[in-house]
């Protein structure tokens, strides 16, 4: 197993950005590299800052779950960003960095990748990596977790979810410090996008991937759980399940497919 450091010093020379990836914070071993991120925020960091890590030892999803990592192994990074957008809209960010990630490992080693909104990715089904978008004053940042190399089985059995690398459907490892070029260079280019009113083209992009679509799902809401069949994503980034009692517009939950509804 490939399991090197993942030296950044090299990296914002080398990335085609305008603002993604000016300043990469590299630590060997964090908490959380959104808390990190989070934390230079507070600072005074101008957007676009980068922390990237080897291992997290409070890495975190969403729902307040932990975030497990094989040291060595993983892509964990964090982006600052500073949108100058309306509250409501920043969410979609959330699919733009999942659209990033998408777009790139497809482009540059044609992983058939899809997504299930609103923050997981996934290949063959199984989950390979996730989005978690927090929020601290006037400060955004975008995580990512992403499963590159090693085997799954380990962290399989400890978070209860499939779980598979991009190792496994590579067939060798990968090197880590291209796949996370090439993923910063689509986050920039899709926040160029988001920053000059593309909302809806941002979503649309992420549109190509959603695997959810036509699918019987149940939806967690806080404590209520609406069942039905996903039928679209509107422009502002919610689902839309139709149910027994008619459509319902979702902005944020947590997707759970139904067996037999592929």
């Amino acid at each position: 197993m490939a399991s090197s450091s993942l030296d950044t010093s090299w990296c914002p020379s080398e990335l085609a950005t305008e603002v993604v990836g000016h300043s990469i914070r590299y630590c060997p071993r964090i908490d959380s590299t959104n808390e990190q991120a989070l934390r230079l925020a507070e600072a005074g960091a101008a957007e676009g800052v980068v922390v990237v890590a080897d291992t997290q030892t409070a890495g975190r999803g969403r729902r307040g779950r932990r975030w497990l990592d094989e040291p060595g192994q993983a892509l964990l990074f964090s982006v600052l960003l500073r949108p100058t957008c309306e509250q409501s809209q920043v969410a979609i960010l959330s699919l733009g960095a999942a659209a990033a990630c998408a777009e790139s490992l497809a482009s540059e080693y044609s992983f058939p990748v899809t997504t299930k909104w609103p923050n997981d990715l996934l290949i063959a089904g199984d989950k390979v990596g996730g989005i978690l978008l927090e929020q601290r004053g006037g400060a955004v940042v975008v995580g990512v977790g992403l499963n590159v190399n090693g085997r799954p089985e380990s962290l399989q059995a400890q978070v209860g979810t499939a779980l598979t690398t991009l190792e496994k459907h590579y067939g060798a490892p990968l090197p880590r410090k291209e796949v996370l070029v090439g993923i910063l260079e689509k986050i920039d280019d899709i926040y160029q996008q988001f920053q000059a009113g593309g909302l809806a083209e941002v979503v649309d992009r992420y549109r190509r991937f959603e695997s959810v679509f036509g699918r019987r799902v149940c939806v967690h809401v806080g404590q209520e759980v609406v069942c039905g069949t996903a039928t679209a994503l509107t422009d502002s980034g919610t689902l839309l399940v139709h149910t027994a009692e008619g459509e319902c517009e979702i902005a944020a939950g947590e997707v759970e497919l139904v067996a037999g509804s592929e």
